[in-house]
């Protein structure tokens, strides 16, 4: 797990640079103001598409996770309008685009839609109730995987849309608009990691037994290796080097020797322990963007925003640590001291701002007349509203635990034993239990319910899914380990049962 915010990063670099590379570039680069207007065909595909991956099937894959009864409607709602909106895509009148990455990459996107709804029916058909289905588990892992691999390819598409609307990165703006996407989204996914630790995965890391900085340091030592060798020629034909080909290329020695420094020093971290190194590279890198050179005036204020995000992350960061460090901030409450979201939300602007200064979209934003105080206010609305659509999906992931915590909680003694009896027959039915749960319960003598998967584990470590023993006269007995204590609690109850027939 403490690899997914690099195996994310690799992910969006790998599609981008596949599937930019299928632009013509020999192409007449279709500039900002291009005139043609937008049909309602295409407007329509657009909406749909946007409800379809934008909303519908995030939503549906933390419905999932949860094991909440409206995951099907929602993804089979999701289904319909993306199948529905990729025809409009491909149907529409007005504006002709080029060949283009974006709809080359629509492809990829419906075939994943179509194995991901596909392994979602199988799983729905419970063949395992008729047979001894072996691929059932590879199978519901590989549909976990490729919900969050829908995420993740949803955005890079979107940005594809974008760059196919207005026509960048086309010509000789290939490079150049490769080098901003990809480390923008960079950012923009390490502040979504660091939320996701923030708000979910506290107490996995404490149960991991490393320091949070140690998973920053790694990937920050390992994307400066990757960016020492590719800022210069990688993608295009270099001619010499150039001050930003010097620049970025320090950059990325600098991520990889402090992310080396770090990652020793943290090797045999405690929880407890922190670093303020990452904070440091950040503000180091982002006084060097600061202070980027460029070819207008207004190109160099928007790289200062860049910048300057980039610092108040690295020195809100560093505030954070302290405050922690020396228990200003308790990191045992329910809830994170609201300080702690200010270094990712500045952290996602960053990448949002570097997204923004490529040099197509300034000069075009220049032509238009809109100075640097519009610029940046509109790009930190739109930071504000990717943080809200971030954060909302993981308050709803944990909130739905918490329910699922309240409404299957086992009466408790004083003795802070949780005790629960099942009778025979009609009681056992009343409580919602099944053949199926008793066949899979059957001669197990050490269960463990976890809340999170809704699923009970045997001694043998096999799942069996449902909600309770039937058919079977049982006493059983467990601890409560935290259940229903917090949305981010892991809410597992240890039942120690003696099943008989």
């Amino acid at each position: 797990m403490s690899w997914s915010p690099m195996l994310l990063r690799a992910a969006i670099l790998l599609s981008l640079a596949l599937v930019v590379r299928g632009h013509d570039h020999h192409a007449a680069n279709m500039n900002f103001d291009m005139g043609e207007p937008i049909d309602g065909v295409l407007k329509a595909h657009i909406a749909l598409m946007s409800i379809a991956f934008g909303a519908l099937f995030p939503i549906g894959m933390v419905l999932g996770l949860r094991k909440n009864k409206w995951h099907v409607p929602v993804q089979a709602t999701g289904g319909v309008l993306a199948a529905i909106g990729f025809v409009l895509g491909h149907a529409h009148g007005g504006r002709a685009f080029h060949e283009n990455a974006h709809s080359k990459f629509s492809w990829f996107m419906m075939w994943l839609l179509v194995a991901q709804l596909g392994a979602g029916i199988y799983l729905k058909l419970h063949t395992e109730k008729r047979f001894n289905d072996l691929a059932r588990p590879y199978i519901k892992i590989a549909h976990k995987l490729m919900a969050v691999t829908m995420v993740i390819a949803t955005y890079v598409q979107v940005l594809l849309g974008v760059v196919a609307w207005l026509g960048f990165c086309y010509d000789g703006y290939l490079g150049q608009c490769l080098a901003h996407l990809i480390m923008g989204s960079s950012f923009l996914a390490y502040g979504i990691w660091l939320l996701l630790l923030l708000r979910l995965a506290t107490p996995w890391l404490a149960s991991y037994g490393r320091s949070p900085e140690l998973y920053d340091s790694a990937m920050i030592m390992v994307w400066g290796l990757f960016n020492t060798f590719t800022e210069h020629g990688f993608v295009e034909k270099a001619h010499g080097w150039s001050h930003k080909d010097l620049q970025h290329t320090s950059l990325g020695v600098i991520w990889f020797c402090g992310g080396l420094l770090s990652t020793y020093m943290l090797r045999k971290s405690e929880p407890g322990d922190r670093s303020m190194f990452p904070s440091i590279i950040l503000i180091f890198t982002g006084c060097a963007m600061g202070s980027h050179e460029q070819d207008t005036a207004f190109s160099t204020q928007v790289h200062f925003v860049f910048g300057l995000s980039l610092v108040l992350a690295g020195l809100t960061r560093c505030m954070e640590i302290v405050l922690i460090t020396t228990n200003l901030i308790k990191t045992g409450n329910k809830e994170p001291n609201p300080f702690q979201y200010i270094s990712v939300f500045f952290l996602c602007h960053s990448g949002m701002a570097f997204m923004a200064s490529n040099r197509e979209n300034v000069a075009a934003m220049a032509s238009i007349g809109i100075d640097i105080g519009t610029f940046s206010l509109g790009y930190l609305s739109i930071t504000f509203l990717l943080f809200l659509y971030a954060f909302f999906l993981m308050q709803l992931f944990a909130e739905l635990g918490t329910s699922n915590a309240k409404t299957m909680s086992l009466p408790t003694a004083d003795d802070g034993t949780v005790y629960h009896s099942v009778s025979q027959g009609g009681a056992a039915e009343q409580q919602g239990m099944n053949d199926d749960m008793a066949e899979g319960a059957h001669g197990r003598t050490h269960v463990i319910f976890s809340a999170d998967d809704n699923e009970y584990i045997g001694d043998d470590g096999n799942s069996f899914e449902n909600s309770g023993f039937a058919r079977h006269s049982a006493g059983m007995r467990g601890r409560n380990a935290g259940y229903g204590a917090s949305p981010r609690a892991s809410a597992e109850i240890e039942l120690n049962a003696v099943l008989g027939q």
